[in-house]
């Protein structure tokens, strides 16, 4: 499911900072077994790691990334890194063409945004099996640089037992009558829990997997960015004992609000930081993870013992090699599904919020059957993707039309001659049932307005936008039966996908 914008306008911790300049990774796509992990499945990796290796720069460098594909498929790394790069934005068929088995493809862009991104696979589902990172920008002017000591990554995702070049056939098969399939597990920096008792005859499962943790010093604060990189997951993130200072969400600095539970969709990213002020001992992380999916008896893996409590521990120095015993914060179920209240939201840097809006998008998400097969259409049109070798990005710059685009491109173009403070409105309203984490390429938006789950699909009133202070990102959630509004600046001109961010759909 997703659109094309084509905007026509002329476990380790980390030390803060790294020198400013140029950085060459090589990096190597391949298919492997790791041990470690509790489960069976091919896995898809980088270096030989997963999740992928956490690339680190600083904000203004240039960096070289040079990425050979050893998978034996196609395969294409996207790298969420800043707005500026259109050539290197990565969804196949729209931007770029798929790296061929056994080719290198160097990209090469300077980093015009700081925060904590991550960078994936944008073909099929080469996400899901494990071709995944993060990636962090750093800025060394950040103001809350003096506010912490140390920094750790921390992911959160799910995980299939069963290869997604078996389930999503499976799942499209026309006449399926159940929902998305249901993860086996969850994951807390790629390592997760599962009941082996419930792993099928023969299979290989270790029952003694070891939970992720993270070891910090009585005294000191650590900054914690934390990245959602699920499939279909959304999480419930806290702390036992330890109240989170959250300063940063999807790369931009808010003003510090303090939570006890931080609640994280899909693609979603967050810094928190946290002090280290207990008493020395070990402290439960408690990671409660909600899937979207409906699951009923014709459901692929609906009865696969999923284990929806991850955890891990924060481990003090000195501390003994013990099970944490520590006070969990009371879990607030309406924080399932959803994202951090926007009154939260607030940018630490004032931005001015556009006004001259040159045009209003309508998009509608739903579900809907053609011919036994299920879709998810944006004003009922599914889209499909473009060619693979001959991307939307190629065919403009090429000189076709974009107003002649095919239909199932979900192609909506838009420009100016007069483009200062220039904007573009999406009302997004989603059907019943299905919520959506929606991801922008190539901008970030204000959250202008935020509807509720089941509150009704009409365009709300613009007296109700907040043009003051909301929230800027790039991934919001689209409650069901309900209308959410986004703004961005018309200052990156290209072509760009918006699209939900779980993969089942």
């Amino acid at each position: 499911m997703g659109s094309i914008f084509i905007s026509l306008v002329p476990p380790v911790l980390f030390d803060l900072l790294l020198e400013a300049g140029t950085s060459e990774i090589q990096m190597e796509p391949v298919s492997e077994r790791p041990s470690e992990l509790n489960s069976d499945p091919t896995l898809w990796t980088v270096n030989g790691q997963y999740p992928a290796p956490i690339i680190q720069a600083n904000y203004g460098d240039r960096i070289l990334i040079n990425v050979t594909n050893k998978l034996g498929d196609a395969s294409l790394a996207r790298h969420k890194s800043s707005k500026g790069h259109k050539f290197y934005d990565g969804p196949v068929g729209v931007t770029q063409c798929p790296i061929p088995n056994g080719v290198s493809f160097l990209y090469n862009f300077t980093l015009d945004q700081y925060g904590t991104y991550w960078y994936h696979s944008h073909i099929i589902g080469q996400i899901i099996d494990g071709l995944k990172g993060p990636l962090i920008v750093h800025f060394p002017n950040d103001p809350y640089l003096k506010e912490y000591d140390f920094e750790y990554v921390m992911t959160l995702s799910d995980w299939y037992h069963t290869p997604s070049g078996i389930l999503l056939p499976l799942y499209r098969t026309p006449g399926y009558i159940g929902f998305e399939p249901v993860p086996n597990s969850g994951e807390i920096s790629g390592l997760g829990q599962y009941d082996c008792n419930a792993a099928p005859k023969n299979s290989k499962c270790n029952s003694n997997n070891i939970v992720a943790t993270y070891v910090v010093k009585k005294g000191k604060k650590y900054r914690f960015r934390i990245i959602n990189m699920s499939t279909e997951s959304h999480f419930i993130l806290s702390f036992d004992e330890h109240p989170l200072m959250v300063i940063e969400a999807d790369g931009d600095l808010i003003k510090p609000v303090t939570l006890n539970t931080l609640p994280i969709n899909v693609a979603q990213r967050y810094s928190v930081i946290l002090n280290a002020n207990k008493p020395i001992d070990n402290y439960q992380i408690r990671a409660k993870l909600s899937t979207y999916t409906r699951i009923d008896n014709n459901t692929i893996n609906y009865n696969n013992s999923l284990n929806n409590n991850i955890v891990g521990i924060l481990r003090y120095e000195g501390a003994k090699d013990n099970l944490p015993t520590s006070n969990a914060y009371p879990l607030n179920q309406s924080e399932e599904c959803r994202d951090i209240n926007a009154n939260f939201l607030r940018p630490y840097y004032e931005i001015n919020v556009p006004r001259n809006i040159i045009t209003k998008i309508n998009l509608f998400v739903a579900f809907t059957v053609v011919s036994s097969l299920k879709f998810v259409q944006i004003n009922n049109s599914s889209f499909v993707v473009p060619t693979l070798n001959y991307p939307t990005n190629q065919r403009i710059i090429q000189g076709v039309d974009p107003y002649r685009l095919p239909q199932y491109d979900n192609a909506y173009v838009y420009g100016c001659n007069y483009c200062e403070d220039a904007a573009v409105d999406i009302y997004i309203t989603g059907s019943f049932f299905n919520l959506h984490p929606m991801h922008m390429h190539g901008h970030k938006f204000f959250v202008i307005y935020q509807g509720e789950n089941n509150t009704g699909t009409q365009p709300p009133e613009e007296s109700s936008f907040n043009l003051i202070d909301p929230p800027y990102r790039d991934v919001v959630t689209v409650q069901p039966n309900s209308t959410t509004v986004i703004r961005y600046f018309v200052n990156n001109p290209g072509v760009w996908l918006f699209h939900c961010h779980i993969h089942g759909t």
